[in-house]
């Protein structure tokens, strides 16, 4: 195939000059910024796999980019825009590639803090298999990547500090789909309507404390039935010593899923547990509580002990832990965050029934790192002062965590545990992620783990140069098959600041991933030249 891209690139270029040209210097109107920029990158690279090696592959993109941001009293919205170009010189199909990706988000204060309209959503590409998560991207093997697409708004009602009863509520939809799935060509087509709401006592109450809080989502499926779930959980205490209260709970998980279609030994996941005890609270904002319960499912029971603790050592440590029992056995939740001006660290783990769409939509980035919107380089993030930082406009949170589940429309039941570290001091930024996901595909009766490591360095040498590296390592296991899957990508990279508004970065890349079969091995190396030009 010829290798001309003459005529493609200067349509892009003159896309580009012409953003440019509209809104030069980041113009402001108002409360309104607009910020172009285009980035021009050369690659070379060598691949070799079980279908023999490639000499010298190159490669050219062009990514014209156009960051908007709005801040207002009450309202913030932010949307980024860009379209990546490919082409290379290889014969191989599906190498020369367009992409065009945006995000968006927004809030809106209808009643300052009581009221919260938000709106965000993305357009993107990512891979449809979980073990080429490392492997496929824009230059290479890019003919794994589908488009996926989510949206969501949500509303939220809160009571500011109640006298006598505290009311939440949060209600909303969802929408996400993707062109194909990991099974075919149809794609995924999802639709999530949620509802949560809780009760409470306010601080003029003593003696007495409740608590009423459900949890519903109503998951919409073209490919399989749908997919509801209703989680409620109540507890009341009377006090009968200092700091020491009498409790009676209870607890109802109904998923609204004919379990008779599912190929696997998950027959009845529909639960209800009751049971009393005693909660310890010393301070508002420290608790232990142990109860005695019995859960039922179908025509069984079970007698067990909970446990339901929440502990902030200080104003910068915080932690929670609940055991108890559900569908599956023993059941544990745990959440951490430990935060210093320079170090911080968070760590979680949760189980749960859920599925593609809603993991899309509700599985949120580490707040570890905040970053402006649409920034891809480490070095531009910052470690927020506080673990409850509200983002600003033109923020997102980096995420640290692979998104470690295949495209599929089946109903899954997730165990997830992750730890994450941040530093932030000085010229020094590193962040260091560790995560743990099993997967069980309940309508196929499949199972899959996924064991994820990945390290973010950035060091300012001066002024305008600027040093980085990643690297991350995986291993898939798949519980039906022999198939297994250990991916390792490291890259390191130069950034120099040319002018106020032209940088270089050279980066050298190199991918190896390691399987059962040596038709499906894997090596990759790569070196890349970028221009970035922000108008």
């Amino acid at each position: 195939m010829p290798f001309n891209t003459t005529t493609l690139v200067r349509k892009k270029i003159l896309i580009a000059v012409a953003i440019a040209c509209g809104s030069s210097n980041s113009t402001r109107a108002g409360e309104l910024q607009f910020s172009p920029s285009i980035t021009t990158s050369g690659y070379y690279y060598n691949t070799e796999n079980g279908q023999g090696s490639s000499d010298g592959t190159v490669a050219v993109s062009l990514l014209p980019k156009l960051v908007s941001i709005y801040s207002g009293r009450h309202a913030t919205a932010a949307f980024v825009i860009e379209n990546t170009t490919v082409e290379q010189k290889s014969d191989l199909p599906n190498t020369d590639k367009n992409f065009t990706e945006f995000n968006y988000n927004s809030s809106l204060q209808i009643i300052d803090k009581v009221l919260t309209l938000s709106v965000n959503g993305d357009r993107s590409y990512r891979s449809i298999d979980a073990s080429q998560g490392l492997i496929a991207d824009k230059v290479l093997s890019s003919g794994e990547l589908t488009k996926t697409a989510n949206d969501a708004i949500q509303l939220s009602f809160l009571i500011p500090n109640p006298k006598t009863v505290g009311l939440s509520l949060q209600s909303g939809f969802s929408k996400t789909s993707s062109d194909e799935t990991l099974t075919g060509t149809n794609g995924i087509d999802g639709e999530n309507t949620f509802f949560n709401a809780q009760l409470y006592q306010g601080r003029n109450v003593t003696g007495f404390t409740f608590l009423l809080a459900t949890q519903y989502y109503d998951t919409k499926r073209d490919s399989n039935q749908d997919f509801s779930s209703t989680l409620s959980n109540a507890r009341v205490g009377v006090d009968i010593a200092r700091d020491v209260s009498f409790v009676l709970v209870g607890s109802n998980s109904e998923y609204g899923l004919d379990e008779s279609g599912f190929s696997g030994q998950r027959q009845n996941l529909d639960t209800t547990s009751y049971g009393a005890g005693f909660l310890w609270q010393p301070h508002d904002e420290n608790s232990i509580e142990i109860t005695y319960n019995e859960l039922e499912q179908g025509d069984t029971s079970t007698r067990y002990i909970g446990l339901n603790t929440q502990w902030a050592f200080s104003n910068r440590t915080a932690m929670q832990f609940t055991y108890g029992k559900r569908f599956y056995g023993d059941a544990y939740s745990f959440n951490l965050d430990y935060k210093l001006k320079s170090f911080s660290t968070s760590a979680s783990y949760n189980e749960d029934v859920t599925s593609y769409s809603r993991l899309s939509f509700s599985e949120g980035p580490s707040s570890l790192f905040v970053c402006p919107i649409g920034s891809v380089d480490f070095a531009d993030c910052f470690q927020p002062s506080s673990a409850d930082y509200v983002l600003q406009a033109g923020e997102e949170f980096r995420s640290l965590n692979s998104f470690t589940t295949d495209i599929t429309d089946e109903t899954l039941f997730r165990k997830s545990g992750r730890i994450n570290f941040g530093y932030d001091k000085r010229k020094l930024k590193a962040a260091l992620s560790l995560s743990y996901n099993t997967t069980e595909y309940l309508e196929s009766n499949r199972e899959q783990t996924t064991n994820t490591a990945a390290l973010s360095l950035s060091y300012q040498l001066n002024r305008r140069n600027t040093i980085g590296l990643s690297s991350s390592y995986s291993t898939i296991n798949y519980s039906d098959s022999e198939r297994l899957n250990d991916t390792m990508n490291f890259t390191a990279s130069f950034n120099r600041s040319l002018s106020r508004q032209l940088s270089m970065d050279v980066s050298a890349r190199y991918v190896s991933r390691e399987t059962e079969d040596v038709n499906r091995d894997l090596t990759d190396s790569r070196l890349t030249v970028s221009f970035s030009y922000q108008f």
